[in-house]
């Protein structure tokens, strides 16, 4: 049955997340874990043994979480999705592998040996199973993650043991979210690690593609590295360097952001939240209607995450299988309704976006996105005083005509046509430092 949430209409990709067996060893690891205890408590004050689950991404093996779904689940769920024009993402973690993943046996040389005598107070090797010493997954700034094993990317069997691994994956959904993507770079990995990795990336998307064209890789990565991935393949990168200057507040840095080429910004995904990020309102409060409105109009994609658009302010570690119950706030529900609605609205026409630089007092900036019959004009203040002046509708709308009334998207304000802005054919505006608004004229 289709939901009926506003957020899953307006979408068209779903991003499901966890859906592969869960480790028993990461989650003895995450339950015990001092440094994970502090963050369950803040989450979930009542927190309890049973209530962590362990991570989703120190994955057991590739096989569905049987506690709630199965390998015929995921191809209906995939069939249901295609039908009313989406499409189903699941993740791929490329770095690593729990502790105690049945592949450690059966592959044993496919993961990165450590040292054969081992400091027992290392945080970056452990022993494994069958008795030999075995490097944590890490990235080159930090320990390595204790619930994981490393894959050894110095190894070209690794590579087609992953293609293997793909192409099933690929049978059942329409794309992946390959966690830190950045870390199977052969220098990144050998930074990490101190051994030449093999090419990767572009082997392994061009042999999926080869088999389905249509299949997609959306890439967490950091560090600029985010355009080295698209020239491998990949369809879209996270762009967290968008979502630092929101967060630093620098509206300047952001609109110098946007100037980038189109061709990356195509293949940049946006977000304001997601799993690893605080929530969207406890960081940026009412200013997030803003941003939001901002991502809507930009080129590339927009990532939005579970129950955003309640507002909610508690970040739930991945751990947890169990949420405290929150209070929305209306005022970003209220918005929420109103733009997931207009972006349900575009799903069902060819959406034309162009950004257009406005110098008026403030240095504003307009765009517009031409959607079937109707066109949204954005207005956005990213400097540090109050911006004024007139958009002028003949370059906006074209012939489209101003309605009597028409009503922000961002704040919810409805504003009068008067005879003299009919006549310029022209909206007055006055934004306050990060201020936008949003129209949608028919």
């Amino acid at each position: 049955m289709q939901s009926k949430s506003l957020a899953f209409q307006a979408s068209d990709q779903i991003w499901c997340m966890g859906v592969w067996e869960k480790s028993p060893g990461s989650q003895n690891i995450a339950q015990k874990h001092p440094g994970l205890q502090k963050e369950y408590k803040k989450a979930l004050p009542d927190f309890s043994k049973k209530d962590v689950i362990g991570s989703p991404y120190a994955i057991f093996r590739y096989e569905p979480n049987p506690d709630f779904t199965s390998w015929d689940d995921l191809k209906e769920a995939q069939l249901f999705l295609q039908s009313i024009g989406k499409k189903l993402i699941l993740d791929f973690v490329p770095n690593h592998m729990a502790l105690d993943t049945p592949y450690l046996l059966s592959h044993p040389d496919l993961f990165l040996k450590g040292w054969e005598r081992m400091d027992p107070a290392s945080p970056n090797f452990f022993i494994a199973e069958n008795g030999k010493v075995y490097a944590h997954g890490k990235d080159p700034y930090f320990d390595g993650w204790t619930d994981t094993v490393q894959w050894d990317f110095s190894n070209a069997k690794t590579l087609d043991f992953h293609i293997d691994l793909l192409l099933k994956i690929a049978s059942v959904c329409d794309g992946v979210r390959c966690d830190m993507a950045m870390l199977v770079l052969p220098f990144i990995f050998h930074r990490t690690h101190g051994k030449e990795g093999k090419p990767y990336w572009s082997n392994l998307i061009q042999s999926i593609k080869k088999v389905n064209p249509t299949f997609s890789f959306y890439a967490e990565a950091y560090w600029d590295l985010e355009y080295t991935l698209q020239t491998m393949g990949f369809d879209g990168t996270y762009d967290k360097t968008l979502y630092d200057r929101m967060h630093s507040s620098n509206n300047r840095l952001v609109a110098d952001h946007l100037l980038a080429e189109l061709s990356y910004q195509e293949k940049s995904i946006r977000f304001l939240e997601n799993h690893d990020e605080p929530r969207a309102f406890s960081v940026f409060g009412l200013q997030s209607r803003a941003y939001f409105a901002l991502l809507c109009f930009l080129p590339g994609i927009v990532l939005f995450h579970e129950k955003q658009e309640e507002g909610y302010a508690i970040k739930i570690p991945v751990q947890l299988g169990r949420r405290q119950a929150e209070k929305r706030d209306d005022a970003i529900f209220e918005f929420y309704a109103r733009a997931l609605q207009t972006l349900a609205d575009r799903g069902k026409h060819l959406i034309q976006k162009e950004l257009h630089p406005l110098l008026l007092s403030g240095e504003s900036v307009w765009t517009r996105a031409v959607v079937g019959k109707n066109i949204e004009v954005f207005i956005w203040n990213p400097s540090q005083s109050t911006s004024t002046g007139y958009l002028p509708l003949h370059s906006a709308l074209g012939s489209t005509k101003i309605p009597l009334e028409i009503q922000d998207i961002v704040s919810g304000e409805k504003f009068k046509d008067t005879e003299e802005s009919r006549g310029a054919r022209q909206i007055y505006f006055s934004l306050e430092p990060g201020e936008a608004q949003w129209f949608v004229f028919d």
